[in-house]
């Protein structure tokens, strides 16, 4: 979800803290195509999980870059509190809970199979031939992650 969200909520706190906060409120409640713009960030804010990024840093990353993927963690959670508070809201999705619950209904089928992509991407670089085997669930890793990153409901 990264090239979703990056960005954005750093634009949105360059803002605030030019003095430009009332602004953005105003522009949130009478514009619907920024109001819009928040909630399709918020509703990838929720469908991002940092203890699953985690994971797939420690099996999969090169320990050099370990910082970048902490790094790329901590701007989310600026970015999700910067868009928060142009929102007034306390919560991510607090105006959508049908969207909200449809999301965590997600997460339960996604957040394994993203733990099973890791464990099998692991494998597979380990490997010094390719597997079918190892290759053909990959790839339903990946169609059932794809699947369930498309906007839920």
């Amino acid at each position: 979800m990264l090239p979703a969200w990056l960005g954005a909520g750093e634009a949105i706190q360059y803002s605030i803290d030019k003095g430009h906060q009332a602004l953005l409120e105003e522009m949130c409640r009478e514009w619907p195509f920024f109001s819009t713009r928040l909630g399709m960030l918020e509703m990838v804010y929720t469908k991002c999980n940092m203890e699953i990024s985690r994971y797939y840093d420690k099996r999969l990353a090169d320990p050099e870059l370990l910082p970048l993927g902490d790094k790329l963690r901590g701007q989310l959670q600026k970015d999700i509190v910067a868009v928060l508070n142009v929102e007034n809201h306390n919560h991510l999705m607090q105006s959508d809970p049908w969207g909200q619950e449809s999301i965590r209904l997600r997460n339960i089928y996604v957040e394994p199979l993203n733990m099973l992509q890791a464990e099998l991407l692991y494998r597979t670089r380990q490997s010094e031939e390719t597997e079918s085997e190892l290759e053909e669930a990959l790839m339903v890793t990946i169609a059932g992650i794809a699947a369930g990153m498309r906007n839920t409901g």
